[in-house]
């Protein structure tokens, strides 16, 4: 307990010199510590400390090849993005929903620093263990009272965004990509109250700005949300509405605003109509 204040107090007095480091410092050994506590409940240190510190070691190229792949295989291990795979309502939500954004921050120096850092192999590691991830973590919650953001859907949609721009990713597996968001969408034991929605429709903008899928792909996907089993029971069915019905919308704005294909916007009207037949059709 004493080690993480002292951890925390290092971190702050980083951050106040808005992340200069000081000659002489050791970043890896403290980037690696840094990451062995980011599951804390104390949201100060996980999102404004820890986060913060190992996005700029990555981003700003602090930290060496060797030492961020070493980084990305601590993310993609038990110990992190799957440490308690399953649970819910419990506090390793905070461990895995914040390793996917340092395994984001890791993509960003890929794309954005020469592709030579992953090799497609090891691209094909990351989009694996990201989809398992993302398709079995079952602890949905958004902000979680006193402990700060688990946000775990969101978090992941950040990532699969900046995975869906890398070009060693196939067609058939971006159209994987969308497979899995249409998974988590379409969920009915809970509601996504925290703009998730809109985070995951980033992802699909980005599969759509690729230009490798054809539209007609893409339509039948928009389509597929109207043909998916109802849930019998109640709330379950309207938790499922609920949940691909804002999906649509932040779709639909969003391609409307970015003057996206006409053929999208119709399918997602269509689909949309569908899934509110019943308020359609009431008579004032």
């Amino acid at each position: 307990m004493e080690r993480i204040q002292q951890l925390k107090e290092q971190l702050q007095a980083l951050r106040d010199k808005d992340w200069k480091m000081p000659e002489g410092l050791e970043l890896y050994p403290l980037a690696m510590e840094a990451m062995s506590n980011i599951g804390t409940t104390d949201p100060v240190l996980r999102d404004e400390l820890i986060l913060e510190f190992l996005f700029v070691l990555i981003t700003e190229r602090l930290l060496s090849k060797e030492q961020i792949k070493e980084l990305l295989s601590s993310c993609l291990s038990e110990k992190h993005l799957f440490y308690k795979l399953g649970e819910k309502e419990d506090d390793s939500i905070f461990n895995r929903a914040f390793t996917i954004l340092i395994v984001r921050a890791i993509l960003y120096y890929h794309r954005n620093f020469g592709e030579d850092l992953l090799n497609k192999e090891e691209i094909q590691k990351v989009f694996d263990d990201a989809l398992r991830f993302v398709r079995q973590e079952k602890d949905l919650r958004g902000y979680v009272k006193d402990k700060g953001w688990a946000h775990a859907m969101a978090h992941s949609g950040d990532a699969l965004r900046a995975l869906a721009l890398c070009n060693e990713l196939s067609p058939d597996q971006l159209l994987e990509i969308l497979e899995v968001i249409r998974e988590k969408v379409s969920i009915y034991n809970y509601v996504y109250i925290n703009e998730e929605a809109e985070r995951l429709t980033s992802v699909v903008i980005n599969i759509i700005h690729r230009n490798v899928i054809r539209e007609e792909k893409i339509v039948n996907w928009i389509r597929s949300f109207g043909n998916l089993e109802v849930p019998s029971s109640l709330p379950e069915r309207h938790y499922w509405k609920e949940n691909i019905k804002n999906f649509l919308r932040s779709m639909y704005f969003r391609l409307k605003f970015k003057k996206e294909s006409e053929a999208y916007l119709q399918a997602i009207e269509e689909t949309q109509n569908k899934l509110n037949e019943f308020f359609n059709n009431l008579k004032a």
